[in-house]
């Protein structure tokens, strides 16, 4: 059972990403008390490697939603005749994302993008996330190795199951010693970050059910009620979907500005040390 002490202050965070916005109500961080820290307990092996592919799902999630509208494109390339090797394939989307930023530089267009590439479950094939600036014709004109499929992001602006899916596309093969990859995914360097607020709460909304901002509802299937593994504090957090088209919030202060300037680094330092995957180009 989770104990929740009334008087103690809480941060709540809420990220705005596209038609999608993450709450976490997180115990604050007590100051050093005079003999030492606050005891805390260990967490286990699994609970932290849970936990952290847990926050790496959420940040694809996050990039996907911050940085693409709908009619963007999910291409996926597939090999024709003998699978090449995984560093042919490497080579061959290398030179295949190239094209495409020559392409954009020329039109004057952003390249927007995020890769993720399959190795073992299937065939190998590459998963891309990118704006729309080029037409099917011209994308299948660059891709010279097979199949060039393209769907469009929906309407609904909720892709959340599209990120988890790519997630979960290399959970069984970047770990591997022999992995061609050590990173789930990248990215273009031009990835606009989530807006982050933080402010301090009372105890009192941990305990309560959640409630909706005005112009959202709450999913309420994403609400997770717990212990965070890493401090044994107590913790929840929630989605909630823009019921219309999402207001484009940005940082009115020099505080709020700072926030999200601090949980960029974080989240940098935090993927690409502790998560095993790649945040830039």
């Amino acid at each position: 059972m989770v104990k929740v002490i009334k008087d103690m202050a809480y941060i709540k965070e809420t990220i705005y990403a596209g038609s999608i916005m993450i709450t976490k109500l997180i115990q604050k961080r007590q100051k050093r008390v005079e003999g030492g820290r606050a005891s805390r307990s260990m967490p286990t092996s699994e609970a932290v490697e849970r936990a952290n592919a847990r926050a790496c799902e959420k940040s694809l999630q996050l990039k996907l939603h911050a940085n693409f509208v709908p009619g963007d494109y999910h291409v996926v390339l597939t090999y024709r005749g003998a699978e090449p090797t995984n560093e042919e394939a490497k080579d061959s989307l290398a030179k295949f994302m190239r094209k495409l930023r020559s392409l954009a530089k020329k039109a004057g267009a952003e390249f927007k993008w995020i890769a993720v590439t399959e190795y073992e479950n299937h065939r190998i094939h590459h998963h891309i996330i990118m704006n729309s600036f080029l037409s099917l014709q011209e994308l299948n004109k660059i891709w010279q190795h097979g199949q060039l499929h393209l769907r469009l992001l929906d309407e609904s602006g909720d892709w959340r199951q599209l990120g988890s899916y790519l997630f979960k596309e290399t959970s069984k093969t970047f770990r591997e010693p022999d992995a061609p990859s050590r990173l789930r995914y990248s990215c273009s360097r031009n990835l606009k970050t989530p807006v982050v607020y933080r402010e301090e709460v009372s105890a009192a909304l941990i305990l309560d059910d959640p409630k909706p901002e005005k112009g959202y509802y709450i999913d309420q299937d994403s609400i997770y009620r717990g212990e965070d593994p890493f401090t044994g504090k107590p913790y929840l957090e929630y989605t909630s979907l823009a019921i219309a088209k999402p207001h484009v919030r940005k940082n009115k202060t020099q505080k709020r500005k700072y926030s999200e300037r601090r949980y960029d680094r974080w989240l940098a330092n935090h993927a690409e040390k502790q998560l095993g995957m790649e945040v830039s180009e």
